[in-house]
């Protein structure tokens, strides 16, 4: 509702207003226009781009708002990581677009927050073409395809959390190779996480990326040319939309063949899914009554 109202505010009719709406906070992407946002005003594409991180982020921190436990909140490891990540990451790509595409920085700034937060809100809607900045800059953008915002909330990807559980076993696997005998507990949220979830999460991280690579390479055999196909598998599998190329954030799929037309919907359930749900279909005991 606080969205429709801000759209409308910007002129939008309430048409467009929900529908805009609707693809922002279930972090859908879909316009009503086939440029996406690139016609809306300035205004508008921050409105969109704010509700979008606010989408991302996970809905017990606005439960534990509305219970005014800001303890809980301070000692959220995952939120607080998602605040860094979308920031470092809208600083970087401002300057690589301030520096080599766009002299006015507002300018550049207004993209860059715009694509990096639909980029690993999972959202997908568009501003501006990724694809003309320079090379750096439409890899970075490929990168993010596998963030995904926070656990709890209605984004697709890796997520935040596991991201962070990954950084934090690296640092505790550094600090053994010149302390071998300290004892480094992974902790979230100032708990410890145990070593068979973390195994879990690591594994998961494994799986995505593995299946990530074969269905690239399989659309790659299919005819489509490698970093495009590698780019729209990521980008089915955590349910982003925009890939690279003919496909990127101004494109589309119209152009790719059956096999790839069916294998890409597949990939998008396997994602949505989160792997291990839809691995579990093909064990002995899922079918047990």
């Amino acid at each position: 509702m606080a969205e429709v109202i801000f759209l409308l505010l910007g002129g939008l009719d309430l048409y467009e207003s929900l529908c805009i709406t609707f693809g922002t906070v279930a972090t859908g992407g879909f316009s009503v226009r086939n440029t996406s946002l690139s016609t809306f005003s300035p205004y508008l594409q921050y409105v969109v781009a704010v509700f979008m991180f606010m989408s991302a982020t996970s809905y017990v921190i606005y439960y534990l708002i509305i219970n005014r436990d800001f303890k809980k909140i301070r000692d959220n490891d995952e939120f607080w990581f998602y605040i860094f990540f979308v920031t470092a990451s809208v600083v970087f790509v401002t300057l690589v677009l301030h520096f080599t595409v766009e002299n006015d920085f507002t300018t550049a700034f207004r993209h860059s927050f715009f694509q990096v937060v639909a980029q690993i809100t999972t959202t997908g809607f568009a501003t501006t073409d990724y694809m003309k900045w320079p090379e750096i800059g439409w890899a970075f953008m490929f990168l993010l395809l596998f963030a995904g915002g926070c656990t709890g909330s209605t984004t697709g990807g890796i997520k935040m959390a596991r991201h962070l559980l990954t950084f934090k076993n690296i640092r505790g696997v550094l600090l053994r190779l010149f302390h071998p005998n300290v004892i480094i507990p992974v902790k979230l949220n100032n708990r410890i996480v145990p070593d068979n979830l973390n195994i879990m999460v690591l594994l998961f991280i494994f799986i995505f990326i593995l299946i990530v690579i074969g269905g690239g390479f399989t659309l790659a055999i299919s005819g489509i040319p490698i970093n495009e196909a590698i780019a729209a598998s990521a980008s089915a599998m955590s349910n982003v939309g925009p890939g690279l190329g003919a496909s990127g954030n101004m494109g589309n799929y119209a152009h790719y063949n059956r096999f790839a037309i069916v294998l890409l919907p597949i990939l998008m359930i396997v994602g949505r899914l989160e792997v291990f749900t839809f691995l579990a279909i093909f064990s002995r005991s899922f079918w047990k009554i």
